[in-house]
């Protein structure tokens, strides 16, 4: 429907709903930074009698309770903050190394989505938390298990994410949970156990304080943990493991990427925060992969109040639910000639200065962007930076050319995984470290 509507924007029924959906960069502008005192709360449903934690979560929380708790939220994620956490990330990244190691001399073809998923958990687990998950000690650890049940493509996980985006009337009518059961109460036992980390400090020291009639304590404050594991933890997962594909499917981008690493690893030393930031031709990947696989195919939002369309008569009530369409805008040839085509030159500085901004918002844009983006963009880099330092990744029989994606869930994934071909160089008879 983008491609054969010619025009700025376009409305469209869901169910019974009217909606509008934004096309052009000015007009997403507009709804997400100009007029953001107009589209201040998602579209997705909200609700602390259907499930008290998602409505509690960051992502999900309507204003004015959504502005309190984000400017103390935002710190966690400060540069100094994901600095320190490096260490840890390394130290995980060391166990990933050794698992692939492991797997790649047992099997021609690896799922790779599910071991960027058991670092992602441990990542997360450790930075956040402050525990250790053990997703490469156990094929079934409890932490893995809460994600893999959280993202699993079940006809129950469908019906949830499609009520809470598409019906919210569905939500409140029968008080659908959008986390699982099990998911909650898993969080509320580990919230009990957890040492101390920066995010831990930050949610014990907001306990029991008042934002304006919201009250920071109980379930709301599992709710910050919950949104970290399961945000951190499918981003990170997602965006490595479709690195690695399309390292697969192109070779050149591989070596010239691996040179870059080896390059910078041996002036600095190490893994360092310092290091990853002077990995230009990495940051590059992690854009185009970023482009050709948002981690949520749209943005949404929903009008507080009457909005005119800048430009026109056309005036949207307040309660429209507006969409931004990611995915398509992430392809529209328009702004990214060849889409399909992987091409990291298109975040060099000259290509990125000749598109209108709001063309590539994978993290969105304005006030209600992504908090966690410096953890997700670092923790993906430093997996990317430790496996390629030792590994060469190759397509298998079972990789899928091109990918199908599932349509029963609300991120962007494979229905088949991304089996793929990891070679261990330091196997190699010609290799020399």
């Amino acid at each position: 429907m983008y491609n054969s509507i010619s025009g700025p924007y376009f409305g469209i029924w869901v169910f019974h709903t009217p909606h509008f959906v934004a096309k052009d960069p000015e007009i997403i502008k507009q709804i997400l930074v100009k007029d953001f005192k107009y589209f201040p709360d998602r579209t997705i449903a909200s609700n602390e009698e259907a499930d008290e934690i998602a409505a509690n979560v960051l992502f999900i929380m309507k204003n004015p309770n959504w502005k309190a708790l984000r400017s103390k939220m935002t710190p966690v994620f400060s540069s100094g903050k994901i600095k320190c956490m490096i260490p840890l990330m390394n130290s995980v990244a060391e166990e990933l190394v050794g698992y692939l190691a492991k797997l790649s001399s047992q099997s021609d073809s690896i799922e790779i989505k599910e071991v960027c998923a058991k670092y992602a958990t441990d990542v997360v687990t450790s930075c956040a938390f402050g525990i250790e998950g053990r997703s490469f000690e156990k094929e079934d650890g409890a932490w893995r298990s809460v994600g893999r049940d959280m993202f699993a493509f079940t006809f129950a996980n469908g019906l949830r994410s499609t009520s809470y985006f598409f019906l919210p009337k569905l939500v409140d009518l029968f008080k659908i949970k959008f986390i699982p059961a099990h998911v909650s109460q898993f969080m509320i036992d580990a919230m009990k156990i957890l040492t101390d980390t920066d995010l831990i400090d930050i949610l014990i020291k907001l306990q029991n304080e008042d934002f304006d009639g919201y009250k920071f304590e109980g379930t709301r404050v599992i709710a910050q943990a919950a949104q970290f594991f399961l945000a951190g933890f499918e981003t990170t997962a997602s965006t490595v493991s479709y690195t690695l594909y399309e390292l697969c499917l192109n070779r050149s981008i591989q070596d010239k990427l691996v040179t870059e690493i080896k390059t910078t690893l041996q002036q600095h030393g190490s893994v360092t925060y310092e290091a990853i930031q002077d990995m230009k031709y990495l940051h590059k990947v992690v854009q185009e992969i970023l482009r050709k696989y948002p981690v949520l195919p749209f943005l949404d939002r929903t009008t507080m109040m009457d909005w005119k369309i800048p430009g026109t008569d056309i005036t949207l009530e307040a309660g429209t639910p507006v969409y931004i369409p990611l995915f398509a805008l992430h392809h529209d040839p328009k702004y990214f000639p060849n889409p399909e085509v992987f091409d990291p030159e298109r975040f060099s500085e000259e290509n990125i200065n000749s598109r209108p901004c709001f063309t590539y918002i994978p993290f969105g844009g304005g006030p209600r962007n992504c908090v966690g983006e410096r953890f997700g963009l670092i923790s993906t880099k430093l997996a990317l930076v430790h496996i390629l330092s030792r590994f060469e990744v190759e397509c298998s029989s079972e990789t899928p050319v091109p990918i199908d994606f599932e349509p029963k869930t609300f991120v962007l994934a494979s229905k088949v995984g991304l089996p793929m071909r990891v070679v261990d160089v330091k196997r190699r008879p010609s290799y020399a470290a």
